[in-house]
């Protein structure tokens, strides 16, 4: 009797002892919502874009970080290659070396020429996504360099082929690379920098300021139909470190053909 009586107490025990641990779970994890720990500006970055080479302690000069720094109008009025002062000329050197470094390709000179066309002004393909697509197809088609361009710029610069030249297409890295560019030089730096500049000035307010220069940038370069999804893209990339990428990703996600590495202009 004594031993059926104890048995009858360890199992009443564990039955509490049950039901007590099911009904602190739900509480715990209620408790890990209402009150969560506190984080860092970039806690919230995932950890694929974790970039060792980048680096967001960057001092950011205190007119960008005023309430008079218009985001926007600085990328509007960023100066053309001949017309960069030695200084500023020093600065986008090196923030183009840090975009083809993130492509993270074979050819950088391919990479790099490109870039430096879409801002200068004396290229054909200046300030237009468009025909910085006619010229890489017509590169393509070169045909002393076929087999290596086609390569070069399928995998990095999303280029498809020739035949679709009705469809203008630019690739996801590019197109990255152009928006980390024009709006890096504007804050003074590299992706490091535009995170800072996002941290300063608190995700709200960056987000309004990147809504608008995005917007307006997209149609100045020929891709006005593309400006329709910037606000969601926008609202996205900023959990990511390199926010230029994805905001280019955020859009292939939303065009014609998506995930597929090119963005469709029309």
């Amino acid at each position: 009797m004594n031993v059926k009586n104890d048995f009858v107490k360890k199992v009443c025990g564990l039955t509490v002892v049950a039901l007590f641990v099911s009904s602190v779970g739900p509480l715990a994890s209620s408790a890990d919502y209402s009150s969560p720990m506190p984080q860092s500006p970039l806690d919230d970055v995932l950890a694929s874009e974790t970039i060792d080479m980048i680096s967001t302690e960057v001092v950011l000069d205190e007119e960008v970080l005023s309430e008079d720094f218009d985001l926007e109008e600085e990328v509007a009025n960023m100066p053309t290659i001949d017309e960069m002062t030695p200084e500023q000329k020093e600065l986008f050197d090196e923030i183009v070396a840090e975009q083809v470094a993130l492509a993270g390709i074979e050819e950088t000179e391919v990479f790099e020429e490109a870039l430096n066309n879409f801002f200068d002004e004396n290229s054909d393909t200046y300030n237009d996504l468009n025909s910085g697509q006619i010229e890489l197809e017509e590169a393509i088609e070169d045909e002393t360099q076929v087999s290596l361009m086609k390569q070069v710029f399928n995998e990095t610069l999303g280029v498809k082929e020739a035949q679709a030249a009705i469809t203008v297409k630019v690739g996801v890295k590019f197109a990255g690379a152009v928006f980390n560019t024009a709006i890096g030089f504007a804050v003074g730096g590299g992706v490091g920098a535009i995170q800072a500049f996002i941290i300063k000035k608190g995700k709200y307010e960056a987000q309004k300021l990147f809504n608008r220069t995005v917007t307006s940038r997209l149609k100045a370069w020929g891709a006005k139909k593309l400006a329709i999804s910037v606000g969601v893209c926008v609202a996205v990339a900023l959990n990511y470190l390199d926010v230029g990428t994805q905001i280019a990703k955020q859009l292939d996600k939303r065009d014609k053909v998506p995930n597929n590495g090119w963005i469709n202009i029309y």
